[in-house]
């Protein structure tokens, strides 16, 4: 087997940094038409690149049921989306500020009837890495919120999992929301730069019987799908 030359490894992080900025900002051009007011986009909010690449499955493929764990800039864009398409985003938040200035803003710009918050602090749950902690959402509501409409796509972006101790801690979404799937259905996980997202896609891709496109400098997100599917 020929090893790639040292300089084309040392330069691999750089290069992919390059092209993920340059996508943000095709994705900033892209989401122009749903651009209606100032957003306040954080470092810890999706990436552009990675909004679009959720706007384009939700389009694409009809999504219409939308449930996503952490809430922020990404989702006004699918509230906006879901309103001129038709469907409802349910959007889990752990912090209760958080979630109610969301909600204001949201109202304020007539999405209220399209998003749903949902207020659910984090819990102590079961890890299944040793030596790790683990918190996630309190399950109680977090059922039924749906009032009994199949999910279609799944979008986890929290609860926050950037500390060591915490890793793994977006886990629980898989296994949990697993027996509210529609039979199409996709999974949108966030950050899989890091290696506790990593393990949790391979854990997904056995459990749920998917398989994940990720591509780093896509956005940092990785998409899983059951079947076959367009991507763009």
């Amino acid at each position: 087997m020929n090893a790639r030359p040292e300089h084309e490894e040392r330069h691999r992080p750089s290069l992919q940094r390059n092209e993920l900025q340059r996508n943000d900002l095709l994705a900033m051009q892209a989401l122009a038409p749903l651009s209606l007011t100032y957003l306040p986009w954080s470092a810890s909010a999706m990436r552009p690149s990675g909004v679009v690449a959720v706007l384009n499955e939700i389009l694409v493929h009809q999504r219409r049921s939308v449930v996503e764990l952490g809430s922020g800039v990404s989702t006004f864009y699918i509230g906006r989306l879901l309103r001129q398409r038709g469907g409802h985003l349910w959007t889990v938040e752990h912090d209760e500020r958080w979630a109610k200035l969301l909600g204001r803003e949201l109202a304020n710009e007539g999405l209220g009837d399209v998003v749903t918050v949902v207020h659910a602090p984090l819990t102590p749950a079961a890890s299944r890495w040793p030596g790790e902690e683990s918190t996630w959402y309190e399950q109680r509501g977090l059922t039924e919120m749906t009032a009994g409409q199949a999910i279609d796509l799944l979008v986890v972006d929290g609860p926050p999992a950037y500390q060591a101790t915490h890793a793994h801690s977006r886990y629980p979404a898989g296994p949990f929301f697993a027996p509210l799937f529609a039979e199409d259905f996709a999974v949108v996980l966030d950050d899989i730069d890091r290696r506790g997202e990593q393990d949790i896609m391979q854990r997904w891709e056995h459990e749920l019987g998917v398989t994940f496109e990720h591509r780093p400098t896509n956005g940092r997100i990785g998409i899983g799908r059951p079947g076959p599917a367009f991507t763009v």
